[in-house]
């Protein structure tokens, strides 16, 4: 399968409710190296998973992501090092690292929360309006942003304060929760300035009668539990419709959006303007990344297409023709030579950037649809969360060298190869209607985190190497489909559904 335009038309939607026949696949025991220079190995079982059926999404938040870059320790890779984090301590006095807690500064939607991204780190040297990202008072703090996308055809972006400084003085706490407090007016351009308290009464905002909910740790251990509503910095609003996912370009300058309009939209990270409109897909635009270099961007939708933009004319450089039923998930790898794509048709593919040809193609037991397929930072691993509520990681380079060119099996006019090895398996969240987002938590050594939405309202972390779920954070009121960590903070994201419309901020 190369890059070609693909003929015909869209399918009609009511044939996307019921998932793909189910084919059969042969479990097996994988034995990995975790690390890039192996030194230790860790062994893990495929599930025997089943297909369930699709519920249609009322609301768009049907998503999938993770941002390549940097690499990880243990499955992916990173050299030691972790980030900072929301405080100085990150750790108890037994050295295992803090739970996380809910954040007092939320933001809000109109509607569902579709999708959540973290800028990566080079966003520090953004500014809006002029603004300084210093502290009045001097203290050194950083300054997070996330960017979210709703059903409401908006997408917003969020300054999330933390403190590095070491002053533990009570007028620290004062100022933090007057930082973050969103004042008068609606936040997403909802009118009528709901206030905290009526958000509290109403079920959306943090409930005061659960402290470890409601409080704000900082840098001394102190906390304040006042629940704040964040302006956002930047409103984006231009698509007719639903946005479906938003995405950073690795230098953080611009944000990229994919619409229920048909249309990927291209705005300037610091000032919110347009600058490019992408056409060409003839259904809905459910997914899109850019590549490391940030000149291209790669699209999936419900036409059932992958497209390849150039991001300086909004130009379409390549379709592939790529499955069966609508595309779910698309991400680069960390050097943009490979592109995944992930399908309710149930298979993953890894396709060749520079030629479109299909270099590999993947699928769980059962054949369940998939929600959402990330690359790994280091580029050798793909996770995928499918409709029967498991998260999987396979490996793509058994056997083979490093990143995606060990993955190549086809060669001619010979059947194109499937399977591939699961190397981790990851179960304990709801997933059986929507396309939940998953994400690496990779900030800290000490805690290597598979992050997952749930439809159950809540946020699962999942250690990368045990599997076992390591912290469920509640704080939702709605399920739980858009989630992020971010790259080299201990700072987590989630977005809740039509019956909760807000995102929340989870840090040790």
């Amino acid at each position: 399968m190369g890059w070609s335009e693909k003929s015909g038309g869209p399918t009609p939607l009511a044939e996307f409710k019921t998932p793909p026949p189910a084919t059969t696949a042969t479990n097996t025991t994988t034995t990995i190296a975790v690390t890039d220079a192996p030194t230790t190995t860790t062994t893990a079982a495929v599930d025997d998973g089943g297909t369930q059926q699709r519920a249609d999404d009322d609301c768009h938040g049907r998503k999938k992501r993770l941002r390549g870059g940097l690499e990880m320790d243990a499955i992916i890779g990173k050299d030691g090092g972790g980030g900072g984090a929301i405080g100085e301590d990150q750790d108890r006095d037994d050295g295992e690292p803090r739970p996380f807690v809910l954040l007092p500064m939320y933001g809000e939607h109109k509607r569902a929360v579709s999708s959540l991204s973290f800028a990566p780190t080079s966003a520090s040297s953004l500014s809006f309006g002029g603004n300084s990202w210093n502290s009045n008072d001097g203290s050194r703090s950083t300054r997070v942003l996330c960017a979210s996308a709703s059903a409401d055809g908006s997408a917003k972006v969020w300054e999330t304060p933390t403190q590095h400084d070491t002053d533990d003085s009570d007028d620290k706490a004062t100022k933090i929760a007057a930082d973050v407090d969103g004042g008068g007016g609606g936040v997403g351009g909802g009118g009528g300035g709901t206030d905290a308290s009526k958000k509290e009464k109403s079920g959306k905002g943090p409930s005061s009668s659960s402290s470890s909910l409601s409080s704000f740790i900082i840098g001394s251990g102190r906390t304040t539990t006042s629940s704040s509503r964040l302006d956002p910095k930047l409103s984006l609003v231009g698509h007719s419709r639903g946005i479906n996912d938003v995405s950073w370009s690795p230098t953080a300058s611009y944000i990229a959006t994919a619409s229920d309009d048909k249309t990927l939209r291209l705005w300037s990270a610091e000032t919110g303007d347009a600058f490019v409109e992408f056409r060409g897909h003839t259904n809905f635009v459910f997914s899109c990344r850019f590549n490391p270099q940030s000149n291209l961007l790669v699209s999936g939708s419900f036409d059932e297409t992958v497209k390849l933009w150039d991001v300086r004319c909004g130009e379409c450089v390549a379709t592939l023709p790529a499955h069966s039923n609508p595309v779910t998930g698309v991400d680069f790898n960390r050097d943009g030579t490979c592109i995944v794509s992930g399908s309710y048709d149930g298979l993953i593919r890894i396709w060749d950037t520079a030629t479109g040809e299909c270099l590999k193609t993947v699928y769980a037991e059962g054949n369940p649809p998939v929600g959402s397929v990330h690359f790994s930072p280091n580029g050798r691993f793909v996770l995928s969360g499918t409709l029967d509520g498991k998260l999987r990681l396979y490996d793509l380079t058994a056997g083979h060298g490093s990143e995606c060119r060990g993955v190549r099996n086809s060669g001619g006019d010979r059947p194109q190869p499937r399977g591939g090895k699961c190397a981790k398996t990851y179960a304990g969240h709801r997933n059986s209607k929507y396309c939940i987002f998953a994400a690496f938590l990779s900030s800290n050594p000490r805690r290597q985190c598979v992050v997952s939405g749930s439809e159950d309202g809540n946020v699962y972390l999942y250690d990368l190497q045990s599997r076992l779920s390591r912290q469920t954070l509640e704080g939702h009121t709605d399920a739980v489909l858009a989630v992020d960590a971010h790259d080299s903070v201990e700072l987590i994201g989630s977005g809740g559904m039509g019956n909760d419309r807000c995102v929340r901020f989870w840090a040790p």
